[in-house]
């Protein structure tokens, strides 16, 4: 295994490092020298972890890092299948028989791909932050493998930010597409069309410029990557069958509600045969992977917010047309994805709602700093007089209801301010206009 490691650190010294779109949202922080911490990019497979190592040792080395004082092993790569724990000392004895200059060197950086591929691998990240100098960088595909697990031993040594596939701006820009404010009305008609691309396409930077057909193959394939690697090699499941099927069927039924009774039933209708506490199992395994999320019901009571089904979401709009016919494709779906995809950027609670009075529901409720709630709808279009005065009657119960005074309806298109209530506001803004918002804009609403 050392010989291995050996031929893996020299071929990438002479490895030409891509240079990937830059990405501001994941620019490692400078820390003090007496900080010790590691860095931890978590997110699903593809969605651009090792890219984002990539830029950072572009910038280190525009600073004046010479390559050999950077260190990268890929943990996939099949070379290292072998490997243990107890392998992963011969990494600093290799690296500084091949750099003896460098033992005493402060400006080292070591950069850890997938290594929860190691199990065990975390003790041997301890013993680097607690014995040497080296900066250290992970990036990892299982939030149970690493954000929920190294922190019992790391004992908050980690600084941990979850990569996503690219944003709106960042899929133009790994694009070529330059298109500057202020907009002429070409540039809005154009930006719409790309943004109408974007919701098929998705921000896979692997996939932006692939057709369609390569890349539908290639989008399935990253989903049956997770399913096999994420979950059933690591969590030994037999039932292969099941766990693909229902997958398969979170991804295409974005932003529905999911209850594991209805998935079971409908499962043995079907002649698939799974248990209920398989089922259950895999949810939480599809999450730990960052394939699919899920968003709780907003209620003071924690029993009947664990007993009502869950808002689901892929990580990426592609994978919804990968596994769509287009004929089938559901508009409303996809743009209330984006619009949670968007808010799970910045935001960590998020919730949905159903009025007491009605049970009207509200496809987003996000608490602010203060947990003051803001209330956003997600509609294609408010051109049907119905359609307005459904999405309306929603908001003005939901802000009676919950005391807030401000909310969203996100359309493709339409723009406009209203007050709904004395004292409140609505604001219909475009999905393109919500998406060029800052970050923290919900952090300052609400009263």
């Amino acid at each position: 295994m050392k010989d291995i490691i050996r031929q893996l650190i020299i071929d990438f010294n002479e490895f030409e490092i891509p240079k990937p779109t830059t990405r501001e949202a994941y620019a490692i922080p400078s820390l003090p020298d007496s900080v010790r911490k590691a860095f931890v990019y978590i997110g699903m497979r593809r969605s651009g972890k090792t890219w984002v190592m990539y830029d950072f040792m572009h910038r280190l080395m525009a600073g004046g890092i010479a390559k050999n004082q950077i260190l990268y092993l890929d943990f996939t790569d099949d070379r290292l299948e072998a490997m243990t724990a107890n392998d992963l000392q011969y990494i600093l004895d290799v690296y500084f028989e091949l750099n003896p200059e460098l033992i005493n060197n402060e400006r080292i950086y070591f950069f850890f791909d997938e290594i929860q591929e190691i199990e065990g691998f975390d003790r041997f990240i301890r013993r680097l932050l607690d014995k040497e100098k080296m900066q250290i960088y992970i990036t990892g595909s299982s939030a149970r493998m690493l954000s929920k697990e190294i922190s019992t031993v790391l004992r908050g040594r980690t600084i941990e930010q979850q990569v996503f596939p690219f944003d709106f701006f960042e899929y133009l820009e790994n694009k070529n597409l330059k298109i500057t404010k202020p907009y002429s009305s070409k540039d809005k008609y154009r930006l719409h069309s790309l943004l109408n691309e974007y919701l098929h396409v998705g921000g896979f930077p692997e996939v932006s410029h692939m057709e369609q057909l390569q890349r539908i193959e290639v989008l399935q394939g990253y989903v049956n990557s997770v399913v096999y690697k994420d979950i059933v090699e690591r969590h030994e499941i037999k039932n292969i069958y099941a766990v693909r099927s229902f997958i398969h069927h979170c991804v295409k039924n974005p932003a529905t509600q999911i209850t594991i009774n209805k998935i079971y039933n409908r499962f043995k209708s079907q002649g698939i045969s799974v248990s209920k506490d398989l089922l259950y199992e895999c949810f939480g395994y599809f999450e730990d992977s960052f394939c699919i999320f899920s968003v709780p019901l907003l209620t003071p009571s924690i029993e009947r917010q664990q007993i009502n089904p869950k808002k689901i979401y892929p990580v990426d709009t592609g994978l919804i047309t990968a596994y769509s016919f287009s004929s089938n494709l559901n508009v409303s779906a996809m743009l209330e994805t984006i619009v949670f995809l968007t808010l799970i950027r910045t935001y960590s609670k998020i919730f949905y709602y159903f009025t007491n009075k009605g049970g009207l529901e509200i496809d987003f409720v996000v608490l602010n700093s203060e947990d003051k709630p803001v209330l956003i709808q997600v509609c294609v279009d408010l051109n049907y007089n119905d359609t307005a005065q459904r999405e309306f009657a929603a908001l003005h119960q939901a802000m009676e209801e919950l005391n807030t005074n401000k909310g969203y309806i996100v359309t493709m298109d339409t723009q406009r301010s209203m007050s709904i209530i004395p004292g409140t506001t609505v604001e219909v803004v475009s999905l393109l206009s919500f998406l060029h918002m800052d970050p923290d804009f919900l952090y300052k609403m609400a009263r």
